[in-house]
């Protein structure tokens, strides 16, 4: 098949964003592994210093791993990884629709609209440039060619897939939501496991506390505050993440997917078939503002924690 003419250039645009939004995302990642793990270290520090004589020299590692995790905050703040992953990841999504939808032939060769002038619109003005861009792109399209036939069902493939495949956004979702699940299910097992035990050794002192000896008790307060620790730091990360808010919205599009797909595959019309194209790119962009919000509330702290 002849590539359309301009798309290639789509493409391109697509790879650079796309590598962007993975690049800052990475940092962003490591920043909260970091910053979160710099708090159970010093809560820790802390408990333990609290109920052990002589050792003064937590003290300064307290010091350190808090100075540690502010200046990795600092520089995270400074070179603007969080926001920059939200730009890049969102004109990335916006672009593989816009790459898509010109392959199958959805986007009207004749108009001079844009079906995503109001992507992003609403949510914020800052996010302008990104509509700049994808228009720009845009007009590399040649306004007389519309492209083969044939594109359309490689697009419905490339594009749609199938759940029980490896490629395709019916995949994506299938494989986040399951991988998401996990996580989530390991925080809530987690927070029970660390309830339990708590609960458990504040047993065990009521009842049998008289009889220890004092390193003994000392040593089952700290588990009392070890425990909640790492449960509620976790629990932090999580919501960071927003592990459970994905998981709906990943349900979610898998949903809006499986009913395209029924539509594709049940029908050989490709005026049709290009009207449900268009409807899953709008419900694309959609989900990505969607996205962009939820992460845009989650930013990469350190005094919160």
């Amino acid at each position: 098949l002849v590539l359309p003419e301009g798309t290639r250039e789509i493409s391109e645009k697509f790879r650079i964003a796309d590598w962007l939004a993975i690049h800052f995302q990475k940092r962003i990642s490591l920043g909260l592994i970091a910053v979160h793990s710099m708090a159970v270290v010093i809560g820790l520090i802390f408990i333990i210093y609290s109920e052990f004589e002589g050792l003064e020299f937590l003290v300064h590692i307290f010091l350190l791993a808090f100075a540690a995790g502010y200046a990795l905050y600092k520089i995270g703040e400074h070179r603007q990884w969080h926001r920059k992953h939200l730009d890049y990841r969102a004109l990335a999504e916006g672009l593989r629709v816009q790459f898509y939808w010109s392959l199958a032939g959805v986007i009207d060769t004749q108009s001079a609209e844009f079906a995503y002038d109001n992507f992003l619109q609403k949510q914020d003005v800052d996010l302008g440039w990104i509509r700049h861009v994808m228009r720009n792109v845009a007009l590399a399209r040649s306004h007389d060619e519309t492209p083969a036939e044939g594109w359309l069902d490689w697009v419905i493939d490339q594009w749609v897939g199938r759940e029980g495949g490896d490629k395709g956004q019916l995949a994506y979702y299938y494989h986040k939501e399951q991988e998401k699940t996990r996580r989530f299910n390991r925080t809530t097992h987690l927070s029970k496991i660390t309830l339990t035990l708590g609960i458990l050794t504040a047993v065990l002192l009521a009842f049998a506390g008289a009889n220890m000896s004092e390193g003994q008790h000392k040593f089952l307060l700290i588990l009392m505050g070890i425990f909640p620790l790492i449960a509620g730091v976790r629990d932090a990360y999580s919501h960071k993440k927003a592990e459970k808010e994905l998981i709906k919205q990943y349900r979610f599009m898998r949903g809006v997917l499986r009913n395209a797909k029924r539509l594709l595959d049940g029908s050989s019309d490709p005026v049709f078939r290009r009207k449900v194209l268009r409807a899953l790119g709008n419900a694309a962009l959609e989900e990505d503002a969607e996205w962009i919000l939820m992460h845009r509330e989650r930013p990469l702290e350190h005094t919160g924690i």
